[in-house]
């Protein structure tokens, strides 16, 4: 029996095999992680954030990431570590899946007291498009000797510069070997980073903070590692969850007018409507309380299933401080505090990256990595009340 194709997917069966084909290669292929602690990897590059340096938002950050991890993977032999260590770190909420993927900010941290200082580079100036397309980065980091090099968040001039890598002579080889040359859009080599980087909550206090909304999630917290199109596992609903007929909307609200709110609220009783045979269950994500409460009692007032994060998670992204009203037990550990602190912005991107569906503003980075990631139709609010398809994909 043929595998059906979800009902608000993007991707078509092949699409779905081409991107499977690519990340089996990379499983089987990209090696230089798994990096023994008694050796050294020929060159490892990380993905550093410090308290002194520019603070992005998670979508920002997810970004950079999946830019110097196609950086390190397209180059011979390196290797990809985290090194975030402000405000949190990466690991504390997702896992690599599978877990050889990626090394953690402590892996990061033995190799670079291995290493003499003349052997780490900071790349805190830009690079250019140009080097991107052109350069031999391999080639001149071992002229040079160097061993670890840290990208910045200064230092991608294009929120997806692997774009430009993949048509670099210098990392065509690597490209190939992991059948990412089929990979015609931006959103596709996201979506194969975010199954390798994003897709696996961290199995401890992040797996168990996001269990409450595990059937919102589709029954499941972690995604399969079976990449065969006819393995029930493979698919993001367990069958006990798609035999209720869920149909599950998720909202991303920023700093909207009134009349706005009015009409994405409307565009998603619009769906639901459309929908008969389904129960509509709609998941809000929202950048504060105020507009968390408004739009939440606006779909409250139609027969609609509404979920959202529980309000005793604090509202944060990366480049803000926490609010200073959460309640902390003084027991508590300065790692479970930032953790509770930030928590909801992870799991508000998880969750939606979860979704059947997506509804949101034009230009709204965290919608459109989650999007990115879920690969689902997605429409946005661009002004007015004119709701259109997403179509930077």
């Amino acid at each position: 029996m043929e595998p059906q194709r979800p009902a608000y997917s993007r991707l078509s069966l092949d699409h779905q095999q081409v991107l499977n084909a690519a990340l089996a290669h990379i499983r089987l292929a990209y090696v230089s992680n798994r990096t023994p602690h008694y050796s050294t990897p020929p060159l490892l590059v990380l993905y550093t954030v410090r308290k002194d340096s520019q603070q992005k938002s998670l979508d920002q950050r997810l970004l950079d990431i999946v830019n110097s991890y196609f950086f390190s993977m397209l180059q011979p032999g390196s290797a990809f570590a985290y090194d975030m260590l402000w405000p949190v770190k990466i690991e504390w909420f997702f896992t690599s899946l599978p877990n050889y993927m990626s090394m953690n900010t402590d892996q990061a941290a033995f190799y670079k007291e291995r290493t003499e200082p003349h052997q780490h580079r900071y790349e805190s100036t830009t690079t250019t498009d140009y080097d991107l397309l052109k350069k031999s980065f391999a080639d001149e980091y071992s002229s040079q000797g160097i061993k670890i090099v840290s990208t910045t968040s200064t230092y991608w001039p294009d929120t997806t510069a692997w774009m430009f890598m993949r048509e670099n002579p210098s990392m065509r080889y690597a490209r190939d070997r992991y059948r990412l040359n089929h990979l015609v859009q931006k959103s596709d080599w996201f979506w194969i980073a975010s199954q390798l980087l994003f897709s696996r909550p961290e199995g401890g206090w992040f797996s168990q903070q996001l269990e409450a909304y595990r059937d919102i999630m589709g029954g499941k917290l972690e995604l399969s590692e079976s990449l065969s199109l006819w393995d029930p596992q493979s698919k993001r609903v367990t069958p006990e969850l798609a035999s209720k007929h869920w149909l599950r909307i998720g909202v991303r609200v920023t700093s909207i007018q009134e009349q706005e709110l009015e009409c994405l609220v409307d565009h998603v009783v619009n769906v639901c409507q459309q929908q008969s045979q389904a129960s509509c269950h709609v998941f809000i994500s929202a950048s504060n309380r105020l507009l968390l409460k408004s739009i939440r009692n606006k779909l409250n007032t139609h027969q609609i299933a509404v979920h959202a994060v529980a309000e005793g998670y604090g509202f944060a992204d990366l480049n803000d401080l926490p609010e200073n009203n959460l309640d902390h037990s003084i027991f508590d550990t300065d790692e479970n505090r930032l953790k509770r602190d930030y928590a909801r912005t992870f799991m508000d991107w998880i969750i939606l990256s979860r979704m059947d569906y997506l509804v949101g503003q034009h230009n709204d980075g965290f919608l459109k990595t989650a999007a990115w990631a879920a690969q689902v139709e997605t429409d946005v609010h661009v002004e007015g009340c004119h709701i259109i398809p997403m179509t930077d994909w």
